[in-house]
């Protein structure tokens, strides 16, 4: 009969508490602020978009680090996600606090196409290079 009694007691104390807890306290966001040099931009936090430029206002996301980009997440070549650098900031936000990010949009997808085109000819070239450097050791053996 005690043990029922504490469980009770304890469970009704619990409640009691998260009642009077702020909801602020339970969840606390962060907030990024995405500003570019051009207009109607697609803008991505974490690989989810979250509007085009001019966005209404700040975007709430928990703090910690994330990934703002004008990037959509089906570039995948990692090589490529490096060389534009300038499109992609990684951020760290903290709670209760607006962080203001600036992209530079730069003709992204000409500069992909270029990356993806210079990507395929270097890897016509390592393959052509491979099969003379074989054919040479086949022919003297």
């Amino acid at each position: 009969m005690q043990k029922v009694f504490f469980v009770l007691f304890g469970l009704l104390f619990s409640i009691s508490l998260l009642q009077a807890q702020p909801v602020d306290d339970l969840e606390s966001f962060g907030f990024i602020e995405i500003k570019t040099d051009s207009m109607n931009v697609s803008f991505f936090i974490d690989g989810y978009y979250v509007g085009n430029h001019p966005l209404g206002g700040p975007v709430p996301v928990l703090p910690g680090f994330h990934e703002v980009s004008y990037i959509p997440p089906n570039i995948q070549n990692e090589k490529i996600r490096n060389n534009l650098s300038d499109g992609i900031k990684r951020v760290y936000v903290a709670e209760n606090d607006t962080l203001e990010v600036f992209l530079f949009y730069d003709h992204y997808l000409a500069q992909i196409e270029i990356m993806e085109n210079e990507l395929k000819i270097q890897n016509y070239v390592g393959f052509s290079l491979i099969g003379v450097l074989i054919f040479v050791i086949l022919s003297i053996f």
